[in-house]
């Protein structure tokens, strides 16, 4: 996820500095510091750059400013980034924009607990500890409903309806149901199968899986969930990846790998220091889908890209 941080006051600055070296997600944010500058145009500028989509914009001062700063650029819930507001003190932490489908209140929670302040969360759901279609959507690699869609049965499960969850496994889809109201959710169709070095950077394996995305001209959003082998569920890069990227990590171990049947590019060195002799191909074999990109390798990294196909 992409992060850009604007403040207008030194004590703003100083918080920015804490933020990015206290949280992995604003490790390398981008910054612009207003304060005793009367260049406005560049401002807006920066603004206008930073507002994208899968992005974070998160604003040091007043919540009037920062609306006033963003409102040219807000088109629509399903496509705009986080934006939160922090004050200079850092007392307060208030989600403005784009609370579940950007992330923006799980990223409240992620600074609040570092400066300890008081997250103040709006959205109708989450205040009273409902369930939501969106934020479901996200943690399972499932395309988001439409806007309607998510209106209507969060209006229903605010009223108190019952959720029932079916799995729908020969149009590889997730059916919801409250009442006589009903979603579809169709699983996202592409898994990256990752194999990484101890120690890898979240830095990185951005790079390059950006690298690697741009390629076959796919999207970060079309990437349902990540595979990989269970030596690496604690790879605190990968981790801090998949975490940026609201992606959900599957791990197997050595033997389920090896098990996966199909033509792997396999390797005696891996085998000796993992206990199978792939992981990138394997794991997205064993994760349901058919391989789409075979192995790819760059300094320490290996990436291959899995489609799914209908359970049979």
């Amino acid at each position: 996820m992409e992060t850009a941080i604007i403040t207008f006051t030194d004590k703003g600055r100083e918080l920015s500095e804490k933020l990015m070296e206290k949280v992995s997600l604003f490790k390398d944010a981008r910054t612009y510091h207003a304060h005793g500058k009367k260049d406005t145009e560049s401002l807006h500028k920066f603004i206008k750059e930073n507002f994208i989509k899968d992005g974070a914009l998160i604003f040091i001062g007043a919540a009037g400013i920062a609306v006033r700063l963003i409102a040219p650029y807000v088109k629509d819930k399903m496509t705009d980034p986080a934006v939160l507001v922090v004050d200079e003190l850092g007392k307060f932490v208030i989600p403005i924009l784009s609370g579940h489908i950007g992330g923006a209140n799980e990223i409240s929670a992620k600074i609040s607990t570092v400066i300890n302040a008081i997250p103040i969360i709006t959205t109708a759901t989450d205040i009273n500890d409902k369930f939501a279609v969106d934020i479901y959507a996200k943690e399972n690699g499932l395309e988001l409903p439409d806007r309607a869609d998510i209106v209507e049965i969060s209006s229903r499960v605010l009223e108190g309806g019952e959720v029932k969850i079916r799995n729908n496994p020969e149009e590889d889809s997730v059916c919801i149901t409250i009442e006589d109201a009903m979603i579809r959710l169709k699983r996202k169709p592409y898994v990256l199968g990752i194999g990484c070095k101890k120690g890898i950077r979240c830095s990185q394996l951005e790079g390059y899986i950006n690298e690697i995305l741009n390629d076959y001209r796919l999207s970060i959003n079309d990437i349902g969930l990540i595979a990989t082998i269970d030596i690496k569920k604690d790879e605190k890069g990968l981790l801090e990846w998949c975490e940026a990227h609201k992606k959900k990590l599957l791990t197997f171990t050595p033997a389920e790998l090896m098990r996966q049947e199909g033509d792997f590019s396999r390797s005696d060195f891996v085998r000796q220091n993992t206990g199978a002799d792939n992981v990138c191909e394997r794991a997205v074999v064993a994760a349901g889908c058919r391989l789409f990109a075979k192995k790819m390798t760059k300094s320490g990294i290996t990436v291959a890209i899995g489609i799914r196909e209908p359970a049979r």
